[in-house]
């Protein structure tokens, strides 16, 4: 017996996913009467070099996105195929393997710039119906007319993955799916690294190493320590004028501390209000990690010590400090945290330290609690 379920097969990189393609595949649930979206993410796109992330992570993001979806299937045919896919490929195995099912394939209309382009498109065209939704108005109307192709219309965000890994439109991401991204730390190649030279960026993520073993010692989240180590000097190489706009923008009494310490707050400001990290003590240890404060948690020591005894870390003793931060963290924060003082005076002179290096020397030290 015949059975013409009508499927929509919606392809791509998805890296990441986003808001769009889930109103996109919702659209052709609710409104198109598609019964069930096939979800087919690439092993990588013909017309790209690479994916930004591994093919565990787009799975994970899209399984998320989607959890509470029934009539979505996420088939992995062609990351399986371990190599690139046309599309052409991929409808011929689903209509060979379910040859009852109706099959459509859904596009943005970006994609008709290039859709003659396709390996094997006049085949294809003839193979099976294109749903296509309108991204934007910058597309070839032509090709739609020239082959048939309606346009269909869904809640647009207009949003891009490019624009999402740079950092751009997070508000109107799914929130589960930026905290995500931001939990995992993926993207840093392009939110991180090209901002920075290439030792900072190593001892960025040689304290976020630091930070997770800590954190196995004190019974606190190793990975949400490795997030704050490996981002904890996210503004470390911005200008002074940007560094001065942000605290201006957010927290203008901190202009009073030294500038070697600025990047600490605009750091924490960065990240939660440009990344949108909403975890508190995330944001919190990047906030304290150069000067302290009083009363420190546990991941707020973490961080601190890990900046300072890192693996690269070469100075005078640095290896007693790690023994001790091992053996005790606080007790080796505290070590830490005089040597830093003592460095700071006999550098810069009292005046020159600031007040939350002293308040945090007096609350620890000198027990001014």
């Amino acid at each position: 017996m015949k059975n013409n379920k009508k499927i929509a097969l919606f392809g791509g990189s998805f890296d990441p996913v986003h808001t769009d393609h889930f109103n996109m595949a919702k659209a052709c649930h609710d409104k198109l009467g598609f019964e069930e979206v096939w979800i087919i993410p690439t092993f990588l796109n013909p017309f790209k070099s690479s994916t930004k992330t591994s093919n565990e992570e787009r799975l994970n993001l899209l399984n998320l996105i989607f959890k509470n979806e029934n009539y979505i299937k996420i088939d992995q045919f062609e990351m399986n195929n371990q190599r690139v896919t046309t599309t052409y490929e991929t409808v011929s195995h689903f209509k060979k393997m379910y040859p009852y099912y109706d099959f459509s394939f859904v596009i943005g209309s970006d994609n008709l710039n290039r859709l003659e382009e396709w390996n094997n498109f006049d085949e294809l065209i003839s193979l099976v119906n294109f749903i296509v939704f309108e991204r934007s108005n910058d597309y070839k109307k032509e090709v739609a007319q020239k082959y048939n192709l309606p346009i269909y219309h869904f809640e647009n965000n207009y949003l891009s993955s490019t624009k999402i890994r740079e950092l751009e439109d997070l508000k109107l991401l799914t929130p589960s799916v930026n905290d995500y991204i931001n939990y995992h730390l993926l993207y840093l190649d392009i939110r991180m690294k090209p901002f920075m030279d290439k030792e900072r960026y190593q001892h960025c993520l040689n304290v976020g190493e630091m930070a997770a073993k800590l954190a196995e010692l004190n019974n606190i989240d190793p990975q949400k320590a490795k997030v704050a180590g490996t981002l904890h000097d996210i503004t470390k190489r911005w200008s002074e004028e940007k560094q001065i706009a942000y605290l201006t923008k957010y927290e203008k009494a901190l202009l009073g501390e030294p500038k070697p310490v600025w990047h600490s707050y605009t750091g924490a400001f960065h990240l939660k209000y440009d990344w949108l990290i909403n975890d508190e003590e995330i944001i919190n240890a990047v906030y304290n990690h150069t000067v302290g404060c009083e009363e420190m948690t546990t991941l707020d020591m973490i961080v601190f010590c890990a900046d300072k005894i890192s693996v690269e870390r070469d100075y005078e003793d640095v290896q007693y400090f790690r023994e001790e931060c091992f053996k005790d963290l606080k007790t080796g924060f505290i070590k830490l945290l005089i040597n830093q003082y003592d460095v700071a005076i006999k550098t810069h002179g009292i005046e020159a330290i600031g007040d939350k290096l002293l308040k945090t020397y007096n609350f620890y030290v000198k027990g001014d609690n």
